[in-house]
């Protein structure tokens, strides 16, 4: 199963004071071999929870600088920039051969007992019940794919749809009990299927070709990502070649997760 390597690929080397490497290579590769933003944006966070004990990840920021490139290592430079009581934060620049692709600012904080409201959750199919979106588009080895992505709604072809999509996300195996694995898996998987909705409404007009350029990651709760959480996502706004996607990430008992934001370049193929 190819869980095994991306969990391998979140372990990160230590290569001196809060520095690491990450590797890339096969399964680490969008469309023209570039480098998969959520590999980075995940090893990212692995980077900056190494340098930080007792506080979970609650926010990651990040921008993407350059497109990376799959057969290339990556290297993380961790910068603890405050160490308070209640919050730690760190900025992590991802470079290749010298060259900065990536940059985030993380945040950790000490869990605390407060005030707590959220939406209703949404309503959904079962997982079981709905396709996979690797199989749909035609992935021969999509049943070993690190993330089972099912499809709620149909999957975006050449028919203009709302820009909204529902997708049921889990790990494809069993990881290990390590809450911040949990995190960077989620924050893998939570890069996929975010420009698509963004696009769903103009798919009459051809291919897409899709670039992040930023992406944020918001956690209300911990994380248990051997289990099925059902991605919802709405594009508000499109213009000037650009598409913005909120997402909320819920639980199987309906339990907000975590939610999420990312802008991304649209063009046509």
């Amino acid at each position: 199963m190819l869980i095994e390597r991306l969990i391998n690929r979140l372990q990160l080397t230590a290569s001196g004071d809060d520095v690491f490497i990450g590797g890339a290579g096969a399964g680490s590769a969008t469309v023209g071999d570039r480098l998969f933003g959520g590999m980075v944006a995940a090893q990212a966070a692995t980077a900056a929870s190494r340098t930080v004990t007792g506080k979970p990840l609650h926010a990651l920021h990040a921008l993407f600088l350059r497109p990376g490139r799959a057969d290339v290592d990556i290297r993380y430079d961790v910068q603890r920039i405050k160490n308070g009581r209640n919050f730690h934060a760190r900025l992590v620049s991802a470079y290749q051969d010298d060259e900065l692709v990536f940059q985030c600012q993380a945040s950790f904080a000490a869990a605390e007992s407060g005030v707590e409201h959220q939406d209703q959750a949404p309503d959904a199919p079962d997982p079981e019940t709905c396709p996979n979106r690797d199989e749909l588009r035609g992935r021969e080895q999509w049943r070993d794919l690190p993330i089972d992505v099912r499809m709620c709604d149909p999957i975006t072809d050449q028919t203009p749809r709302p820009a909204q999509q529902r997708v049921w996300l889990r790990a494809n195996g069993t990881i290990p009990d390590d809450p911040a694995l949990h995190q960077s898996m989620m924050i893998y998987a939570s890069d996929r299927s975010l420009l698509d909705t963004a696009w769903r409404p103009h798919a009459d007009h051809g291919l897409l070709a899709a670039a992040s350029l930023d992406h944020t990651i918001w956690f209300h709760a911990p994380v248990q990502f051997d289990d099925w959480h059902l991605y919802t996502m709405n594009s508000p706004a499109a213009a000037a070649g650009r598409g913005l996607v909120l997402g909320a990430i819920h639980n199987r008992a309906g339990k907000r997760i975590a939610s999420v934001a990312q802008e991304g370049v649209l063009r046509t193929a």
